[in-house]
């Protein structure tokens, strides 16, 4: 449901991405002055507050459920499912069993979902901003990418503003003509619209022989 929900501004892999900034581009909306913004949300698993997020999830649930059921699951039967996951949330180190407070696993779904339906709320205001302008706001995850063609000042004030809402979830913006996401380099050459294929310098190319 999460996806039915959030769609247009998820980003569900690299074409997706390429062929939302063409569609952006073709409806002119690209100028020679088009500036990109990208940003990485710090510790986006572990950061959520668990009071917090269950806040979110009851709030997306009661707005975007049917007769308060998801399936063939109740609201009430979610949330407790929520919080045993949240509870039992238990790792081992050094011969020491410890217990998660804040956040999820990595890598568990229910973690992902859980802090995509905490980060909805946050960019709700810079949604409606992108989307009043015209311009691109998208995510996939905890990496986010816009566009801009307002001045730099009011994108940047409107940022700060964005940030100061929560001080659980922290960003760190780059702004430029050209930038990487996912794994894409993106360029503005004089109002055209340039991608290319990017390699993260941590990545390693491997590929399991063929036979």
């Amino acid at each position: 449901i999460y996806m039915q929900v959030a769609h247009e501004t998820t980003f569900i892999n690299s074409i997706d991405l390429v062929r939302r900034l063409e569609k952006y581009a073709a409806d002119g909306y690209l100028k020679p002055t088009t500036k990109f913004i990208t940003a990485d949300v710090e510790n986006l698993y572990t950061m959520i507050p668990r009071e917090g997020g269950i806040n979110s999830l009851i709030r997306f649930l009661d707005k975007y459920s049917k007769y308060r059921k998801i399936g063939p699951f109740t609201i009430d039967m979610i949330l407790k499912m929520a919080r045993l996951i949240l509870d039992t949330n238990c790792f081992a180190y050094k011969n020491k069993y410890y217990q998660q407070k804040r956040g999820g696993a990595m890598g568990s779904a229910f973690t992902q979902v859980f802090a995509n339906i905490y980060m909805l709320e946050w960019e709700k205001d810079l949604i409606e901003h992108q989307t009043s302008k015209h311009e691109i706001y998208g995510r996939y995850i905890d990496d986010i990418f816009m566009t801009m063609n307002e001045p730099f000042d009011e994108l940047t004030k409107k940022l700060d503003e964005v940030q100061q809402k929560d001080v659980n979830i922290k960003i760190k913006p780059t702004i430029d003509g050209s930038v990487h996401f996912l794994d894409v380099t993106i360029k503005n050459e004089n109002g055209q619209l340039k991608t290319s294929i990017y390699h993260k310098p941590t990545a390693d190319p491997y590929f399991l022989p063929y036979t």
